[in-house]
């Protein structure tokens, strides 16, 4: 399984003034264009010490073709599916899924006392020609 670098030079440290600020981070995932391989995990967000993330949402943007199922896991390094277990990759264009009250990272986000990253792990089964492409987001607010 091999570990892919979405990151096109993104970096955690996002422009904040204050302590508690919120923002976004967000980046455009396409599987195919990364040749990604099923189970592969991809670095999507970049996070650093200091920051909780609060809740994290994907977007399809496009969707898989694949014959039997296509799904994915965001998480982090700790645990591989803490914001989401399971997103539909061959959900409509713009169907929208985002943290849920049985992922782990549910009630209060996860605070990052070391920079990590929030990551993908797409599962493609049966014949695919279009992996897809989503959009990821981070509600995260920076600490201290």
């Amino acid at each position: 399984m091999a570990v892919i670098d979405a990151l096109n030079g993104y970096e955690a440290g996002v422009p904040f003034r204050t302590s508690g600020a919120l923002f976004v981070l967000e980046n455009t995932i396409d599987f195919d264009a990364l040749n990604v391989a099923s189970g592969d995990v991809i670095q999507a967000l970049p996070v650093g010490a200091g920051m909780r993330v609060l809740l994290v949402e994907t977007e399809i943007v496009t969707p898989s073709d694949a014959g039997t199922s296509a799904t994915a896991t965001i998480g982090d390094g700790d645990d591989d599916d803490g914001f989401d277990a399971d997103v539909d990759l061959k959900a409509t264009a713009g169907t929208i899924v985002s943290t849920g009250s049985g992922d782990a990272y549910a009630v209060s986000g996860k605070r990052y006392t070391e920079d990590d990253t929030i990551d993908i792990i797409p599962t493609w089964s049966g014949d695919v020609s279009v992996k897809g492409k989503v959009k990821i987001r981070a509600l995260v607010a920076k600490m201290g």
